[in-house]
């Protein structure tokens, strides 16, 4: 295997500009942040938001607002963090997993590494251990925050939607900032920190959702004074204060400060003193007066970057349409359930009047020879038990031997009937015809129970339909909103958008967007959100575009066939295909004995049994369906093996059907399990026994299929110890493996091929 390449970043450093200081102003209020007496939020935004080629300038700006809180020996730990961060950058090695995700753990393990060397010198107790592990924890955290929060700053110009969790970013990271401000108290102890913070709230009551307004300001406030015991009072003002401004927005920024003093009075009125507020009435006052005289063009500008969003037409589902066709399918599917009983009860009612046409038989006979006898009353009504005894016996003898002879007639019976001769003669050719109408009307009842089969798997059909369209098919409406954000990243505009994942977990999406030629961005943005490769497949006639998943796994598959020695075509049969939703099938089909009328009848079961499949029919009510109509073929034997696999290319899942078929083999982390056949081959009987084996492949696994012609290739009690054997060998393609299957069995035959010979080796690959 070759080695992960390593690309380094080689970029000198550079000479810091304007838009440095800026960013270095917000990393210095970080740098002085505090939680629970550590500062771990200025390592965590020089990781993820200063530029590293002036990394320099953000180190010496962190070591200043660091000294500014007193921390000590405290700031060699976070001196060591981000430079161990920063060499990591350098390195920038190439991970499959998240990229924002890796630099998360990285800038946590600095941290927690950084705290282990400054422990050697400082150690307490394990509490000091415990604090440090959540630091880090706290670290890797704001490092997706502050990740967040720079790429909607960065990207407002472009962004038409800033989503939910971006927004909370944003007032997540204002809190931080805010935090950093503590300590800075003018006259009258007046704090700049909850000023600043009683701002930034009325701005999200002012220019964010209902939602949103309070979320943030729950956040600000908890975050401002998190190293207080008062957070969750400050926590409390800002959060209802938030919601009490928003709802009276309506009414511009004058509506939003009456509202969000009301709020705050709600909060006194709770306390009960002013003195008991962590907020001070002067704090409020300036900052609301501060929000009030903001000019408008400065709200304008902070709404632009706050209240970005689209009015999205969503592709929705007339549920009343979806019930209409599950009812009309149901219908449709009782119908054809009623004319099954109705061909099932007539065909029980002719097996039960079965039975009386022996009476029939009887009668026709005594009214041909007894008729005008003059003991026909003495036989048939004095001595009646004892005539028909005799009569029972009789027929026992002819359907012994096949005919009545003279001879062949009990003494007891000659004895009583005057008429033997003639009795014989007319008991024959009755019985003759009765023979002849049990024939006629079993051939009947065979093709009634027949067809009431196909219109049992007809409903069985239909009431699937019926279910797929009811609870088949799932709209993900959670993961619209997360496509929108990420498209709104690339400058995609989407305005109508639809996500419909499958029963076997095939994702499809319809979008119409800004940008419709942008396919490979958008299917690259479709496949982090849902956890699915994702790819272009058509364009809509509307202008939208659709877009499924990918499979995970495709098909290496190699067939090689030879018929028997006396025969120019082989009866056997295979095909290999796959269907829209990524099913791939190999059916292999053996038709009895060799030659041309064995190959039709595999051709035939395998031609139905995939267009059936290709349609969307079920495995077992295709099969259900081929063998009752190969049992209506009356007039000649008409059956064959059916081997059918089932791979699902998304999951990997793999199902076999094997209705008279040979054994096959999979080969699976160096062992080698054995799939056996479960029924007769269809057309034999007018019900088969279909029974499904499931098995969970992956990449690298292979399966062996074949006819009997390669699995009696050397006899004895382990003559498919070779197949087993062979299918460990590795092999570059499939097809040279089915090549070497079919060579080494012609040799265990001894080079005399009695029986047509196919195999097929398939190997699951992981795209």
């Amino acid at each position: 295997m070759s080695e992960p390449n390593i690309v380094k970043n080689t970029e000198i450093l550079r000479t810091p500009v304007l838009r440095d200081f800026s960013v270095s102003v917000l990393l210095l209020l970080a740098s002085r942040a505090a939680v629970f007496g550590t500062y771990p939020f200025g390592a965590a935004m020089f990781a993820a938001c200063f530029d590293k080629s002036v990394a320099y300038l953000g180190i010496t700006v962190m070591c200043i607002g660091l000294m500014t809180t007193g921390v000590g020996i405290g700031l060699v730990k976070y001196l060591i963090a981000v430079l161990l961060f920063w060499i990591f950058t350098r390195i920038n090695p190439s991970f499959k997993w998240n990229k924002r995700i890796v630099e998360s753990v990285a800038c946590g393990i600095s941290v927690f590494v950084g705290g282990l060397a400054v422990l050697t010198y400082s150690f307490v107790g394990m509490y000091d251990i415990l604090m440090l592990f959540m630091e880090s924890i706290v670290s890797a955290i704001m490092y997706i925050i502050f990740q967040k929060a720079k790429g909607l700053a960065e990207d407002s110009k472009h962004r038409n939607h800033a989503s939910q969790d971006e927004l909370i970013s944003i007032a997540v990271c204002t809190g931080v900032f805010i935090t950093g401000m503590s300590g800075i108290v003018f006259p009258l102890n007046i704090s700049l920190a909850h000023i600043v913070a009683v701002y930034a709230v009325m701005c999200l009551a002012m220019h964010t959702s209902l939602a949103s307004a309070g979320s943030g300001g729950l956040c600000i406030g908890f975050i401002t004074d998190m190293s207080s015991v008062d957070s969750l009072i400050t926590m409390g003002i800002y959060g209802i204060s938030a919601l009490f401004g928003n709802l009276l927005k309506s009414f511009g920024k004058f509506g939003v400060a009456i509202g969000f003093l009301g709020g705050a009075a709600v909060t006194l009125l709770y306390t009960q003193s002013t003195a008991a507020l962590p907020v001070s009435v002067q704090d409020i006052t300036i900052g609301v007066a501060a929000f009030v005289i903001t000019p408008k063009g400065v709200h304008n500008k902070i709404g632009a970057f706050f209240s970005k969003s689209l009015s999205l037409e969503k592709v929705g589902v007339d549920v009343r349409v979806k019930e209409y066709l599950a009812m009309q399918l149901e219908r449709s599917a009782n119908a054809f359930k009623s004319l099954e009983e109705c061909f099932s009860s007539a065909s029980e009612k002719r097996l039960k009047l079965y039975n009386k046409e022996i009476g029939t038989l009887f009668d026709e006979v005594a009214d041909r020879v007894c008729e005008g006898c003059s003991m026909a009353q003495k036989c048939w009504q004095s001595d009646f038990a004892k005539t028909y005894r005799n009569i029972m016996l009789l027929l026992d003898t002819i359907e012994t031997k096949g005919i009545l002879t003279i001879g062949s007639v009990p003494r007891s019976f000659r004895e009583c009937c005057i008429r033997t001769e003639l009795f014989v003669v007319e008991f024959n050719h009755v019985y003759e015809l009765y023979k002849k109408n049990i024939v006629r009307t079993g051939e009947a009842v065979i093709g009634r129970d027949l067809v009431a089969r196909q219109y049992h798997e007809i409903s069985n059909l239909m009431n699937g339909m019926s279910k797929e369209i009811e609870a088949g098919f799932l709209f993900r409406e959670d993961l619209e909103n997360d496509i929108v954000n990420e498209l709104d990243k690339l400058g995609i505009t989407v305005f109508e958008v639809s996500i419909v994942e499958g029963e076997n977990g095939k994702m499809e999406a319809y979008l119409n967007i800004s940008s419709p030629k942008d396919t490979d961005a958008v299917a690259a943005a479709l496949s982090e959100v849902t956890e699915t490769p994702m790819g272009f497949d058509s364009s809509l006639k509307n202008g939208g575009l659709k877009f499924v998943s990918r499979p995970r796994f495709t098909v290496d598959i190699g067939v090689r066939r030879l018929s028997r020695d006396d025969s120019e075509i082989s009866g056997d049969s295979i095909t290999a295909f796959a269907t829209e939703d990524y099913k791939f099938y190999v059916i292999l089909s053996d038709g009895m004995g060799s030659g041309k009328e064995a190959m039709m009848e595999s051709h035939v079961t395998l031609k139905l049994l995939r267009e059936f499949l290709q349609s969307g029919f079920g495995i077992k009510t295709s099969i259900n369906m081929i063998n009752s109509a190969l049992c209506l073929k009356l007039d000649y034997e008409c059956f064959s093996t059916v081997d059918l696999m089932c791979i699902d290319l998304i999951s990997g899942v793999t199902e076999f059907y094997k209705i008279g078929g040979a054994e096959s083999f999979i080969y699976k982390n160096g062992s080698v399990e054995t799939v056996y056949s479960v029924s007769l081959p269809v057309g034999m009987l007018p019900e088969v026994k279909i029974q499904c084996q499931t098995k969970k492949l992956g990449d690298g696994d292979i399966i062996m299929m074949m006819s009997d012609g390669i699995s009696e290739a050397g006899y004895g009690a382990v003559r498919t110890e070779w197949l087993k054997k062979q299918i460990r060998t590795p092999y570059e393609t499939m097809d040279d493996m089915a090549q070497d299957i079919l060579d080494t069995a012609i040799k265990k035959a001894h080079n005399a091929v009695t029986d047509d010979m196919t195999v097929a080796a398939v190997r699951l690959q992981e795209v």
